[in-house]
């Protein structure tokens, strides 16, 4: 097994696991900045949109909207709890023939006819190829075809400042993880790889032959109404893949040092504001 292979089973387990609970979660952070995604995308009704790693549907739904009863989106995931659950959902909807979801790697894919945009919400970082991601979004679009995406800000390695709880919850941590483990961050492979700085993050875009990039930087937050209410969230999303590696016999007391740790980070009402600073892409193929 090689480690792009690794990595990436890695991050799919962790969002199978997740996948029951990724909705209600979701709806706090995932659910505005998808929409954010498919209004970078300035989409028309009528078009086709394909939606890498599209989870429970966070930029599916409301790119579905945009291009109305003519468009089309397909969703690919390389988790099949997300697939599932996100299928059951465009029926629920009754998005049948509008929308569809299909399991696929993001970093791995051909189309056998050119969409007119290609979205990417939240999941380019967690890719140890994020450049094939990008190769093959180009690929699949038309000439003058559109690409959005988020990740997330960086500096010096860690997530860039605003991320207080993420970093505090990740200290904690650090003392729990098994040997050969030694920086939690280790499991956000955007920290370290093309998509570090904005700089970087360009020329990764440009490399894949997009043209007319533009990167910025955006405030994003969400409020939860207990410390408990933010620990559970992190088992939903990419920190689960940190808690994964806990041993199970220290999970309850690694829950109890974090809860300690984030209670300076708390209001006086018990809640935690999650200041979340997000990196949107822009380009045209």
């Amino acid at each position: 097994m090689t480690e792009q292979t690794r990595i990436t089973a890695l991050v799919r387990d962790a969002y199978d696991k997740s996948a029951d609970r990724y909705e209600s979660a979701g709806r706090m952070l995932f659910h505005p900045l998808g929409t954010m995604v498919a209004d970078l995308l300035d989409l028309r009704p009528g078009e086709r949109v394909l939606d890498l790693g599209c989870g429970r549907g966070a930029c599916l739904f409301p790119i579905a909207h945009q291009v109305g009863a003519e468009g089309f989106v397909l969703g690919i995931d390389q988790a099949r709890g997300m697939v599932d659950a996100c299928a059951a959902d465009v029926e629920t909807r009754g998005l049948r023939g509008r929308a569809r979801v299909e399991v696929g790697d993001a970093q791995n894919f051909t189309v056998d006819r050119p969409f007119d945009a290609v979205s990417a919400g939240m999941v380019l970082f967690l890719l140890p190829a994020p450049e094939q991601a990008l190769a093959c979004a180009a690929a699949a679009l038309r000439p003058g075809g559109r690409l959005a995406a988020t990740t997330f800000p960086t500096e010096h390695g860690r997530l860039a400042a605003g991320w207080e709880s993420a970093e505090t919850l990740a200290g904690v941590l650090a003392g729990y993880l098994p040997d050969g483990v030694d920086d939690p961050w280790q499991l956000v492979l955007g920290l370290g790889g093309p998509l570090a700085s904005e700089e970087t993050t360009a020329n990764a875009v440009l490399a894949a032959g997009f043209r007319d990039v533009d990167v910025h930087h955006v405030p994003a937050r969400s409020r939860f109404e207990t410390i408990d209410d933010y620990l559970s969230w992190t088992w939903t999303v990419t920190t689960r893949m940190q808690w994964d590696l806990v041993p199970p016999e220290r999970v309850a007391e690694a829950t109890d040092a974090a809860r300690e740790a984030l209670r300076s980070l708390a209001g006086a009402d018990g809640s935690l504001e999650l200041s979340c600073p997000t990196r949107t892409i822009r380009a045209v193929r």
